[in-house]
């Protein structure tokens, strides 16, 4: 099945594909054991493709605001992609 939210471009597919790979790990973990493994999940790929690509790699505190804003949303895992995704494009 298709995933209509998904991201069409990089880097945002490839950090909305690791949460996604994580998130299928919640079962039997306690809320803030599996919302760390998913921010530390999109950090990961945030920080190896932000290496492989010349891009900045975001700190912990902007993954985390970038998750926050995307809460409540129905594309909540495509909208923090996008929010990191911003944050790696960024001038230091």
């Amino acid at each position: 099945m298709r995933d209509l939210f998904r991201p069409n471009q990089e880097p945002e597919r490839t950090l909305y594909d690791a949460f996604q790979k994580e998130s299928g790990n919640r079962k039997g973990r306690e809320v803030v054991e599996w919302i760390e493994a998913e921010r530390m999940a999109v950090w990961r790929a945030a920080r190896e493709y932000s290496e492989k690509h010349g891009l900045r790699v975001p700190t912990m505190e902007e993954i985390e605001r970038a998750e926050t804003s995307a809460y409540g949303h129905v594309d909540y895992g495509a909208k923090w992609a996008y929010g990191v995704a911003r944050h790696m494009r960024r001038e230091e």
